[in-house]
Parts: C-alpha cells; sequence; structure tokens
C-alpha cells in the first residue's frame, strides 16, 4: 500500500490518500504518523481484548482459551508486519521526552493492563497453579511478543516471515508446556 519503503517512508499526505480522508482530518485527529500507528495498534489490541474478556466472562477459562488469545494477537500483529520497521523505530524514538514517548507509554500501560486483567480473568479458577504470578506471566507475554515484532521487522522475504511464525508456535508450545509448571520462587 505505502511502496517498498512502507508505512515509515510514507507521508502523513500518502497515508491521508491511502485511508480515503484528507490530511487536514488526519492532522486534526493525529499529531503525527507515529501518534497514528500508535493509535491503530491500540485500537486493534483493545478490539481483541473486547473479543477475548466477553468470552472470559462467558466462563471460557483455562490454557486452550488462553492459547486462543495468545494466537489472536499473533494474528493482529502478524497483520500488521509490513508496520513491524516503522513500530521497531517508533518503539526506540520514544525513549525521548515528549509527545511520543507519552503515547507509548500509555499504550503500553493500556496493553499490560489488558493483558494482566485477561490473564487473571481466563487463569481465575488456578491462579495458584501458574508458574508465574499474573503480572509477572503479562510482562514475559509482553516482551515475547516485542521481540517477534522486532523479528518481523527485520524479515525481509515471505520465508524470512515464516520463520517468525515458527517462533510463535515454539513460543506457544512453550507457553503451553509451562503455564502450569510448579510456580516458580519470587523474583528477585
Amino acid at each position: 500500500m505505502f511502496g517498498k519503503d512502507g508505512f515509515q517512508a510514507a507521508s502523513m499526505g500518502a497515508v491521508a490518500r491511502a485511508a480515503g480522508v484528507s490530511k487536514g482530518l488526519l492532522h486534526y485527529h493525529f499529531r503525527s504518523k507515529e501518534h497514528l500507528l500508535v493509535e491503530a495498534v491500540r485500537a486493534t489490541f483493545r478490539q481483541v481484548y473486547r473479543r477475548f474478556d466477553e468470552r472470559f466472562q462467558r466462563g471460557e477459562r483455562g490454557l486452550e482459551p488462553a492459547l486462543e488469545a495468545l494466537d489472536a494477537l499473533w494474528a493482529a500483529i502478524r497483520e500488521m508486519s509490513g508496520w513491524a520497521p516503522f513500530m521497531v523505530e517508533t518503539m526506540s524514538l520514544a525513549v525521548e521526552d515528549g509527545p511520543l514517548r507519552d503515547d507509548v507509554t500509555g499504550f503500553m500501560d493500556e496493553a499490560n493492563e489488558m493483558l494482566e486483567r485477561g490473564i487473571q480473568t481466563v487463569f481465575a479458577d488456578d491462579l495458584e497453579r501458574l508458574a508465574v504470578p499474573p503480572d509477572r506471566l503479562t510482562h514475559l507475554v509482553r516482551v515475547s511478543l516485542n521481540g517477534l515484532v522486532v523479528e518481523l521487522a527485520h524479515a525481509r522475504t515471505e520465508e524470512e516471515r515464516a520463520e517468525v511464525d515458527v517462533m510463535y508456535a515454539d513460543l506457544r508450545d512453550l507457553f503451553s508446556r509451562v503455564a502450569y509448571a510448579t510456580p516458580t520462587t519470587e523474583a528477585p
């Protein structure tokens, strides 16, 4: 959609044209394309969270629904794989104080809260059986997914992206094997 250099090289005008809206409207709602990206990812994560929270609230609990939710998160990330280099660049630019750091920090805080609530709800009947407490499991899942985004950003061919899919499958398998492992000691 944005050419060989992808979203990161696109101007706000190109993004507006691709979205079928005026550049002025885009600037009215988003300060920059980085802000737009953060909000697009945030909206996607909210949608996945709502879909699975409804299921969890209806009583669908345990490892299988948790794995389905993890699969849905991966599918959403994988769908945005063309944006992965820009996501990584945006995260690296967010180290400086300012609006972008606030946007990224706000998204990360919200994503952590949704993920932790989801973990607490889906494993509500088995919290004591988890290998690590929900707050630590939240961080492990987030760091793992962030690492896969970096791998996607580096992948240039379909073959390389398929290798990242295998990495996700391995992560999923590992998660399914250790989620209910013997609880660990407290974090140092």
